[in-house]
């Protein structure tokens, strides 16, 4: 609000000294008093904070077996890293969850074996021997915080779109036995996992590295109990050292909630408000990972090649548990860096937030054809009525959710120059065979 134009042409040649103060002083109350008008929507932030009970991310929960070791943690960015661990050599875990794409790939569907690139730029070099990943890859980042069968976070938490593996330590085997993520079809029915630790176990240096990694291990083997400190374990106790490490606390969500009222803007704020509220979205993604880890059925429309229940379609939880209960329920998954991460839902069918929004404003229409409203969570049946100007102001509150790691050491978010294999890490949108960088920009 201004002063009216007289009062910015000389007052003092309209009143009197005296009487232009005591005409000013309510004037200032007047003004200073319009926090509830339309000029002035955002509730205080203390209010936000309290009536929504904002929350930041907690302490890590690390199982009892796997503490934070250095020396572990090292071991397992390596493992990371190292195209050892694919059937053919050609593709490590870094190529569908890599740092510059805040460890996903920015593909609807992912590219394992057998592709060249990384990124949105990977294309597929064998599609008639491999066949394309059925979902899109989730980031990494934060998993430590995954929950368990009670929603709350947990180092035994759900893992992968349909909860098929629990724990990061569980997760980190998965992918070897995936013949279209990193086995191809160079195992020739051999047990992948251990497949890998075979390749382990005759490298020297993982040998050394194994040793310094797991002591206590290395100590027992030393007195002839055990044949080798690398097994199937301390493989996944490693690799699951590093991943559960990647945790991102420094957004501008983060934060406001620890203080700093100029860390969102106005608009970040009424989309804070909206999201809680009219939009909805705490219904599903609630607590300091947004997200409350259900598995729910949201009808989002089927695109790739589908999994195994019904051929040429996916139907998530039920793809694990074999349950028709649980046909077409997908894991909620956190909105902390969702700006990163695009395209979006298990087959990447919405290319940005601002579709996934008015997909869930619409009451999820269009949808599976399949999918009855009788399916679905009974939340997100009903349209929610937001405005254009509402959706913009909710998006812009899930990208105040970004943090790809700047509070985090350069360690966790660096490419190694080299791994123990001595095969090229996957480190830039080159052939991951040839080691060539080529730049984001």
């Amino acid at each position: 609000m201004s002063l009216p134009m007289k009062f910015r042409q000389a007052p003092e040649a309209l009143f009197p000294p005296g009487m232009l103060l005591l005409l000013l002083v309510p004037l200032f109350f007047l003004m200073t008093g319009c926090g509830d008008d339309d000029d002035n929507p955002v509730a205080p932030a203390d209010d936000l904070r309290t009536t929504f009970d904002l929350q930041i991310l907690g302490a890590i929960p690390y199982p009892a077996n796997n503490p934070p070791l250095q020396e572990r943690i090292a071991l397992g960015k390596l493992l990371f890293y190292d195209p050892i661990l694919g059937g053919e050599k050609d593709v490590s875990c870094a190529t569908c969850h890599h740092p510059d794409f805040a460890f996903a790939d920015r593909r609807a569907l992912a590219i394992g074996v057998s592709g060249a690139g990384l990124g949105p730029q990977r294309i597929q070099t064998d599609s008639d021997r491999i066949g394309m990943v059925p979902r899109n890859s989730p980031t990494v980042l934060n998993t430590a915080f995954n929950g368990d069968e009670q929603g709350m976070p947990s180092h035994d938490g759900f893992m992968f779109l349909d909860g098929r593996m629990k724990s990061l330590e569980m997760q980190a085997s998965g992918p070897l036995g995936s013949r279209v993520e990193m086995a191809g079809d160079a195992w020739s029915g051999e047990v992948a996992l251990d497949s890998v630790v075979a390749r382990l176990m005759a490298n020297e240096e993982y040998v050394d590295r194994f040793r310094a990694a797991f002591p206590d291990e290395a100590a027992e083997v030393d007195a002839g109990s055990r044949e080798s400190v690398i097994d199937s374990s301390s493989y996944s106790r490693a690799m699951a050292s590093f991943e559960r490490e990647l945790v991102t606390r420094n957004s501008p969500y983060d934060r406001y909630v620890m203080g700093d009222d100029d860390a969102l803007s106005d608009l970040q704020q009424d989309g804070l408000e909206l999201f809680f509220t009219k939009a909805r979205c705490a219904e599903c993604h609630s607590g300091p990972m947004f997200s409350d880890f259900r598995f729910i059925v949201q009808g989002t429309p089927q695109e790739g090649p589908g999994k195994d229940v019904i051929p040429g379609d996916d139907t998530g939880r039920e793809e694990a548990t074999r349950d028709g209960a649980d046909r077409y329920a997908f894991r909620t998954l956190t909105l902390r860096n969702v700006e990163l991460t695009p395209p979006y839902m298990h087959d990447g069918v919405f290319e940005t937030l601002d579709e996934v929004v008015r997909f869930y404003n619409d009451g999820c229409l269009p949808r599976h054809p399949d999918v009855t409203n009788a399916m679905m969570d009974s939340v997100l049946v009903e349209p929610l009525g937001l405005t254009d100007d509402e959706i913009f102001a909710v998006v812009e509150f899930m990208n105040a959710l970004t943090d790809a790691g700047t509070a985090l050491d350069a360690f966790l978010l660096d490419v190694p120059e080299r791994v123990p294999s001595g095969l090229i890490p996957v480190i830039g949108l080159g052939d991951p065979g040839s080691g060539k960088m080529v730049s984001l920009d």
